[in-house]
């Protein structure tokens, strides 16, 4: 079909664009919700509330939990060291040499993508999938590269919270995609392409423009919206076209997924399900912070002559207060309730320890265990907890590599681009 011809399922304006996007981020109110609590999670962002009014000097660290946990099932799936296999089709050598060429082929390519972008796809992928609970390859093919020595194929591993999939009975339908792009960057790249960007004239080169992008398996367009002189947004449709992909460039994988068919549930991070309880435990250990802070320098108490008591303040030590003449001084005896914090504080950390990581995953030596049957009983239900989120990653690995192999069958003897491949697709 022509590309100025209207399809029933291609978006053509930049409203049918918007209200597709608007349709699939609408599924995933709630569970961006959610990523957004396990974020303020890690970086501290949530109230803790004071013990005693217009109390100074005692807040809340930035949580190392949620981090550390992260961080540790992440080193412990260890994807850096993932290999490709690619199964024959039949039997013979020059089938396992064309198996054997297409894994080559497919480490080559990984390898040059982390050395063009000076990132790591599959590290930022595993960090997403982690955090967020959800993990987007996204693959395109750069036909504006021919010529310049770069590698054709680009992979993306954005922030899930910003693509939107539609999901139905036989898998993803559609997505939507929303990000920011600096108007100096999208000049560039419209003019690579060839398309109009005459809406940018008044635009600060600087200003940070919202685009939304719209993919299924046929089509692909765009819209950015750009603040105009009223105070209103104006949204362009910079591109709406054929991508002749013949399939969706998405590779999904999801973590703590359930059956559950709301968004919300399709996938947790890690720590989403002990959010809460992490937070107790921070808001616990300031609740120590303030009895330290309050009673470190004891309460002085004394009774003057006159009758009159006295409390010497305890925030400022060292520093001479005018007393009296005969006043006696006592120590006021304060003990720190600190037993009921202590049985909260276990309570807390034994229900993530269930939901997440024993403490022996990062090495601390598990108190309450007296033998070493016992200990390697926890050890095999870490290593339980970790292999178990492994299958789903290495299954978005393997489908992003054949999306990747895709394309290069699509477009790599089309084009006259040397893609350096030592093989050809159709052989075998």
């Amino acid at each position: 079909m022509p590309d100025n011809v209207k399809d029933d399922n291609r978006p053509a304006t930049a409203a049918e664009v918007l209200a597709q996007h608007d349709f699939a981020k609408g599924l995933y109110e709630s569970a961006v919700v959610k990523m957004g609590e396990v974020e303020d999670l890690i970086t501290g962002g949530y109230d803790v509330p004071k013990d005693v009014r217009d109390q100074k000097g005692v807040s809340i660290a930035t949580p190392v939990l949620p981090r550390a946990i992260i961080e540790r099932i992440r080193q412990m799936m260890a994807i850096q060291t993932a290999t490709v296999r690619v199964v024959p089709l039949k039997t013979g050598d020059k089938e396992q040499e064309t198996c054997d060429k297409i894994e080559r082929w497919v480490r080559g390519a990984r390898q040059r993508t982390r050395y063009e972008s000076k990132r790591d796809p599959d590290r930022d992928a595993l960090f997403w999938y982690l955090l967020r609970g959800r993990a987007d390859y996204e693959v395109r093919f750069l036909p504006d590269t021919a010529g310049k020595g770069a590698f054709p194929i680009q992979t993306l591993t954005d922030d899930p919270a910003t693509i939107f999939p539609v999901r139905g009975r036989s898998g993803i339908l559609w997505y939507t995609k929303e990000y920011g792009i600096y108007a100096r960057e999208l000049r560039r790249e419209l003019e690579r392409k060839g398309e109009p960007f005459e809406f940018l004239k008044d635009v600060d080169a600087n200003d940070e423009l919202s685009t939304v992008e719209y993919w299924d398996d046929a089509y692909y367009a765009a819209v950015v919206n750009v603040a105009a002189k009223d105070g209103k947004t104006d949204s362009h449709l910079v591109m709406s076209k054929k991508h002749k992909y013949g399939f969706i460039p998405l590779a999904e994988a999801l973590c703590m997924d359930t059956p559950l068919a709301s968004a919300e549930w399709a996938s947790q991070s890690v720590v989403g399900p002990v959010v809460s309880h992490i937070k107790q435990v921070y808001i616990l250990a300031s609740k120590m912070a303030t009895g330290v802070n309050l009673f470190y320098y004891p309460l002085l108490y004394g009774v003057s002559p006159s009758g009159k008591p006295i409390i010497v303040d305890p925030y400022s030590p060292g520093e001479v207060q005018p007393l009296s003449p005969g006043t006696k001084l006592e120590v006021i005896p304060i003990q720190v309730n600190s037993s009921v914090l202590q049985q909260l504080l276990a309570f807390f950390k034994g229900e993530i320890n269930l939901m997440t990581l024993p403490e022996t995953a990062f090495g601390q030596e598990p108190t309450n265990l007296q033998s070493g049957f016992a200990i390697a009983q926890v050890l095999n239900a870490v290593q339980s907890a970790v292999s178990d989120k492994l299958p789903q990653m290495q299954n978005a690995m393997a489908d992003h590599s054949g999306n990747m192999l895709r394309l290069y069958k699509q477009f790599g003897g089309g084009t006259g681009m040397d893609f350096a491949v030592p093989f050809d697709l159709e052989s075998g």
